[in-house]
C-alpha cells in the first residue's frame, strides 16, 4: 500500500484532530517511496466485476479484516482515511462498521465520501461506490458494477501488530513499534513518551534497527532513514536496510555440499513479524543451511531475520525442525526475464537427532554406500571387528572376561536413539566394509574411535569414512545442541594409518591451538586384595579445587600449549566440577558416564591431578572411557609409589579388577622407570579451524 503524509494546518483541521479520528486510525502514505526502491510501479489496470468484488468483501469479513474508506476535504481536497469492517454483502449495498468511530457530525460538515480502497498484497482495488447512509455506528454504500484494480511490481507491505523495536543511534536508544514492512523497507513509529529524545535523532546518519518479540531478538540491522513524518503527535520513520546479506559465521573456504532433492522439499514457518503461515520451495539443501525461492512481489524474507522455528518438509513424510536465520537475499533473472528471488538460510540450532537424520539423508543421496546411524545387525558388526583386525588377540584377551557386558553395552549404543553416540558405516551389498564411531564423552568434545576397514579395501574405505565424518562434524559443530567444540582421538604411534593421517594433519597445521597431540604412557592397574600403603603424613589426596585447575592449566600451557585441557573439559571453570548434564544424557539410555577429579598435594602444594572416568565397560574397546588419567606437575618430587597409592584410593570405585591408567607427561614415566605397556597419542582438533583441517586432509590421503 502507498503512504500519504498529511499535515493539518487549518483551524478546522486542528479541530478534527480532537476527534476520535486520531492519526492512529488513519493510513499514512509516503508517495516518495517509488523513487527509493526498485522495481517501479507497473501501473497496470484491470477492471473487476461486482460479483468478484462481493466475494472479496465476504472473504475479508470472514477473516475479520478491515478495508479503507477515503473522504476528501471540501475545501482543499486533502484525503483522510478510516478503517472499517465490511459486513455480509449480497451485491447491491455494502454496510461497514467503524473500526474506531469518528465524529460523524464534523465529517458530514467538512468532508465528502471519496471511495473504498482494498489492499491485496501488491495490488490496490479502488471501488468508486456512492454514499447511501452515514451514522455513528457505520457507513452504507452502493456498489458499482465495475471497480479498478491497479498492480505494482513493488514488494508487498505487511502489517504488524505493534511489534516492539529499539532504534539505536550514537549511544541513544529510541523505543518504538514496527507498523509494517516489506523486503525493502520498514515503517517504525517512535513512542510518543520520548518527545525530547526525538530531537536528538539524526536522520542523515544511519540507525541500528532491533526488532523484539517478548524476550527474543528477531532482527537487527543498520538502516538509513528514507523519510520522516514530522507530525507532532507521533514520529514515524521509513527505514531502508543497508545490507542485502549478513555474515553469520566466519567466512571459510570449505563449504557444505548443497544438493537438489527430488521431490522438492519445502519450508513451513510462522513469520516472526506477522505470525502468518509461510510455505516456500527449497532450491537446494545442505547440513548447515538451505536456499529457498521467495515470491518477488510477496517477499517475506529479509537478511538478518531470525526465524525461531522452521519446519523442513520432505514430501510430507519427513520433517526437520530448526531455529534459523536469513543470511542473504538476491534477485536473479531467468531466461524469460522473470525475476527469481533466492534467499539463503542458515541453521542456528536443531535437535541433534533430527540433524543426524537430515545428514543421513544427504549423505545417502550423495553416496549410497555411506550410512549414518542406520540399523545394524550386531552379529555382523562383531564379525567385522574381528575380520578387520580391529579386535586382535591381545585386545580380545583384555575384554574376553566381560564379553556379555560388552555385548549389552553395544546393543544400547547401536539400537537406541541418543544425543551422545554416532556411528558411520561403509557398506556394499549389505556387508560392512568400514566403520567409525563417536561418543560425546566430555562436555563439548566428541571422541572418535573404532576406525577400521576390511583389509581388502582398507585404504579406500578408510578415506571415505574419514571424509564422511569430516563433512558430518563440519555441519554439526555450529549447532549448540551438538556440543561439538572439539574432536579428539587416541591412537598408538605405531599405527601407521592413524599416525600418518592424524599426526600429519597436526604437523602441517603447526598451530597447537588449532590441532595438537599429547602423548601418554598407558598401563593396566590391577586391584590388590590388600590396599596399597597409605600416603605419607605430609601428602594428601583430595577433591580438586578451582585453584588446582588453574595451576594445572599454567603447567600445561608452559609445557605444551595445546588443546588437551580444553578438550578434556579441565579448564579452570568454577562450575566445571559439578556438571551433571552429560551424565544425565547417558542415563537416558541406561548407560553410565561419571567423572571425578582429585588433587595430590604435599604440604599443601599441588603435585599431580587425577581425572577418573567411569563408564560401562569397554564402551571404548581400549577402555579409555573407563580409566584414570594422571597429570604430574612436579616430576622430580613425585615417586611412582605415591602415584600408585593415590590410584588405589580411586580403584575402589571401579567395578572391574583392572582398568587403564594414562600418565602425562610421558618423560615422567620414562625417567621414573614406570613399567608402562605402550604409548597413546591424544589428538585434538578445535572446530573453529575446520579450514586448516580440510586444507590438509587431501594432502594426507
Amino acid at each position: 500500500m502507498d503512504y500519504i503524509e498529511e499535515n493539518i494546518n487549518s483551524k478546522e483541521d486542528e479541530k478534527s484532530d480532537d476527534l476520535n479520528t486520531t492519526r492512529a486510525n488513519l493510513r499514512i502514505i509516503d508517495t516518495d517511496l517509488d523513487s527509493q526502491f526498485p522495481p517501479k510501479l507497473d501501473n497496470k489496470e484491470n477492471t473487476i466485476r461486482k460479483k468478484k468484488l462481493v466475494d472479496k468483501l465476504n472473504l475479508i469479513n470472514f477473516k475479520g479484516q478491515t478495508i479503507r474508506v477515503d473522504f476528501s476535504h471540501k475545501k482543499d481536497g486533502r484525503i483522510i482515511s478510516f478503517d472499517v469492517l465490511p459486513q455480509l454483502c449480497f451485491g447491491k449495498y455494502l454496510s461497514c462498521l467503524w473500526n474506531t468511530p469518528p465524529d460523524i457530525h464534523l465529517i458530514k460538515k467538512t468532508y465528502l465520501f471519496q471511495n473504498i480502497i482494498i489492499a491485496e498484497g501488491e495490488t490496490v482495488l479502488t471501488v468508486n461506490a456512492s454514499l447511501r447512509a452515514l451514522n455513528q455506528k457505520g457507513i452504507c454504500l452502493t456498489l458499482p458494477d465495475k471497480s479498478i484494480q491497479k498492480s505494482s511490481r513493488r514488494a508487498r507491505r505487511f502489517t504488524c501488530d505493534s511489534l516492539n523495536v529499539n532504534l539505536m543511534q550514537n549511544g541513544i536508544v529510541f523505543p518504538g513499534s514496527l507498523m509494517d514492512f516489506s523486503a525493502y523497507s520498514f515503517r517504525v513509529e517512535i513512542h510518543s513518551s520520548l518527545k525530547e529524545a526525538c530531537h536528538w535523532l539524526n536522520t542523515k546518519d544511519n540507525i541500528n534497527l532491533i526488532i523484539i518479540k517478548g524476550s527474543e531478538t528477531l532482527f537487527s540491522i543498520d538502516c538509513s532513514v528514507i523519510k520522516r513524518d514530522t507530525s507532532s503527535r507521533k514520529k514515524t520513520l521509513i527505514l531502508k536496510p543497508l545490507k542485502s546479506n549478513i555474515q553469520r559465521f566466519c567466512p571459510q573456504e570449505y563449504r557444505s555440499k548443497r544438493l537438489k532433492l527430488s521431490p522438492t522439499p519445502h519450508i513451513i514457518f510462522y513469520h516472526p513479524f506477522t505470525d502468518k503461515l509461510v510455505n516456500l520451495k527449497v532450491i537446494d539443501l545442505s547440513g548447515s543451511g538451505i536456499s529457498v525461492e521467495d515470491d518477488e512481489k510477496n517477499s517475506v524474507l529479509m537478511p538478518g531475520m531470525i526465524i525461531p522455528e522452521v519446519s523442513i518438509n520432505l514430501a510430507n513424510a519427513l520433517k526437520f525442525k530448526c531455529k534459523a536465520q536469513v543470511v542473504y537475499r538476491k534477485v536473479n533473472e531467468d531466461e524469460g526475464s522473470t525475476h527469481i528471488v533466492q534467499c539463503g538460510i542458515t541453521f542456528l540450532d536443531m535437535d541433534c537427532n533430527d540433524h543426524m537424520r537430515l545428514l543421513s539423508l544427504l549423505h545417502q543421496a550423495e553416496n549410497p554406500n555411506l550410512h549414518i546411524c542406520n540399523e545394524v545387525d550386531l552379529d555382523e558388526l562383531w564379525k567385522f571387528f574381528f575380520e578387520s583386525g580391529f579386535i586382535y588377540p591381545h585386545k580380545y584377551k583384555s575384554i574376553q572376561e566381560n564379553k556379555k557386558k560388552i555385548r549389552k553395552t553395544y546393543e544400547r549404543l547401536y539400537t537406541t536413539n541418543s544425543n551422545v553416540s554416532r556411528y558411520f558405516t561403509w557398506q556394499k551389498k549389505g556387508v560392512i566394509q568400514g566403520h567409525l564411531s563417536m561418543l560425546r564423552f566430555y562436555e563439548n568434545t566428541w571422541l572418535i574411535h573404532h576406525l577400521a576397514a576390511l583389509p581388502s579395501n582398507q585404504r579406500l574405505v578408510g578415506i571415505e569414512i574419514l571424509k564422511q565424518i569430516g563433512a558430518f562434524t563440519y555441519d554439526s559443530h555450529r549447532l549448540f545442541s551438538s556440543h561439538m567444540d572439539y574432536l579428539i582421538c587416541y591412537f598408538r604411534p605405531e599405527n601407521k594409518f592413524s599416525n600418518h593421517f592424524f599426526g600429519g594433519i597436526q604437523k602441517n597445521i603447526q598451530n597447537p591451538k588449532a590441532c595438537s597431540i599429547d602423548t601418554f604412557a598407558y598401563l593396566y592397574y590391577r586391584k590388590h586384595k590388600k590396599k596399597d600403603p597409605n600416603l605419607p603424613e605430609q601428602w594428601e589426596f583430595i577433591k580438586s579445587t578451582h585453584h588446582d585447575l588453574i595451576e594445572l592449566y599454567n603447567f600445561y600451557e608452559q609445557l605444551a600449549g595445546g588443546l588437551m585441557l580444553q578438550a578434556l573439559d579441565l579448564l579452570p571453570d568454577e562450575e566445571m566440577v559439578e556438571r551433571h548434564s552429560l551424565s544425565n544424557e547417558y542415563q537416558k539410555i541406561n548407560m553410565k558416564r561419571q567423572r571425578k577429579i582429585y588433587s595430590l598435594k604435599k604440604d599443601g602444594l599441588l603435585k599431580a591431578v587425577f581425572m577418573a572416568n567411569f563408564s560401562d565397560f569397554a564402551m571404548n574397546l581400549s577402555d579409555l572411557t573407563n580409566s584414570v588419567s594422571v597429570f604430574v606437575l612436579e616430576s622430580e618430587d613425585v615417586d611412582p609409589s605415591i602415584i600408585y597409592s593415590s590410584i588405589s584410593q580411586v580403584a575402589q570405585k571401579y567395578e572391574q579388577k583392572t582398568f587403564p591408567v594414562l600418565i602425562f607427561p610421558l618423560p615422567y614415566a620414562s625417567k621414573q622407570s614406570i613399567n608402562y605397556e605402550r604409548e597413546y597419542n591424544l589428538w585434538a582438533l578445535n572446530m573453529e579451524y575446520t579450514d586448516d583441517y580440510f586444507q590438509n586432509f587431501n594432502l594426507m590421503i
